[in-house]
């Protein structure tokens, strides 16, 4: 302890200690790394950021700079390329001081295995990178034959906003193209709809049932309108979708009004169109591709990209080994 009573635990003895722990396990919350070390070797009084400092030290020793490691960038997506041909893998800088701005991967088997073995039913979701310099993920997953997660693409971008949607759906145009019959679902419901029809035109934008009814219930909760507005959505005929809303007007004008501003939205099975005949509701993919991701978001750049590229492969290959073996 020096004269003001703080432990002197520096951040480089902090990192030696932790080191191992953040190789073997990922990222570990700041208040775990403090409670763990306290537990172990008694520290007391240690000032926050000198935690941090010793975290950041420690990832520095298992991943080298962050900072140099968008150096890489480049010469990454030469080789993803060289290694798997035809694939669609872009990324972009900032046009002043040249900084990384967003990185696509859309994988050649992952286009084909979408065209050619998948509904034409993509789920669009975003989630935060938790690394040292943030930014979000954003996703285009699909649903297989058996109903299993096929990730299509994916792409690190500085964050969720109209630009960087509207550049990931022009790179994932470019590696699908056209498909017929082509229906997206997203919780962001309005914030997505002109991306969706500017790069889209063709393709239905459907929102998530889930994430809608959520925020409804925040205005108008009880168990009643709760199973009145499921089932106006599970409802497959206008007919019964219209008079399950009438039974909605019946206990709150303003709750059917609610749902009335979402009609340029699909959210009941009602208003999907023909084509995909595709009855989901809600975008469930999302959390089972945020398990798939797993801690990969903590990961730096580079080991980020190559990590979901391993998941990928991984995936594939049970997948294929478990239909080698079907009969029939």
């Amino acid at each position: 302890m020096n004269r003001r009573g703080t432990s002197m635990a520096s951040a480089e003895w902090i990192s030696n200690k932790i080191v191992d722990w953040l190789r073997h396990e990922g990222d570990i919350p700041i208040s775990h790394i403090k409670k763990r070390l306290q537990r172990t070797y008694g520290l007391d009084n240690v000032p926050y950021h000198r935690y941090w400092r010793g975290k950041d030290k420690g990832n520095f020793k298992i991943w080298g700079s962050y900072e140099d490691l968008y150096a890489l960038v480049p010469s990454m997506r030469a080789e993803l390329l060289k290694r798997n041909e035809g694939s669609t893998i872009h990324y972009t800088v900032d046009d002043v001081d040249h900084s990384f701005e967003r990185f696509f991967v859309c994988f050649k088997a992952c286009s084909s295995g979408f065209i050619n073995g998948c509904r034409p039913f993509i789920g669009l979701d975003g989630c935060h990178l938790k690394s040292k310099y943030l930014g979000s993920l954003l996703a285009a997953k699909a649903m297989d034959g058996n109903s299993g997660l096929f990730p299509v693409a994916y792409a690190i971008v500085e964050g969720e906003n109209s630009s960087s949607w509207q550049w990931f759906l022009e790179y994932l145009h470019e590696a699908i193209g056209n498909v017929n019959g082509l229906v997206f679902m997203s919780d962001r419901g309005k914030e997505l709809d002109d991306e969706v029809k500017v790069v889209f035109p063709q393709a239905e934008h459907r929102t998530c049932m889930r994430h809608l009814y959520k925020n409804f219930k925040r205005k108008y909760p009880g168990e009643f309108l709760e199973r009145l507005v499921w089932s106006a959505a599970r409802a497959y005929t206008p007919q019964w979708h219209a008079e399950f809303m009438r039974q909605i007007e019946v206990v709150s004008k303003e709750a059917l009004n609610y749902l009335l501003a979402e009609k340029d939205h699909c959210w009941s099975r009602a208003m999907f169109g023909e084509t995909a005949r595709c009855h989901y509701l809600t975008n469930n993919m999302s959390e089972s591709f945020n398990a798939f991701v797993g801690d990969a978001r903590f990961k730096p750049i580079i080991y980020c990209i190559d990590a979901i590229r391993q998941k990928l492969m991984k995936i594939m290959h049970n997948r294929r080994i478990k239909a080698q073996q079907w009969t029939g």
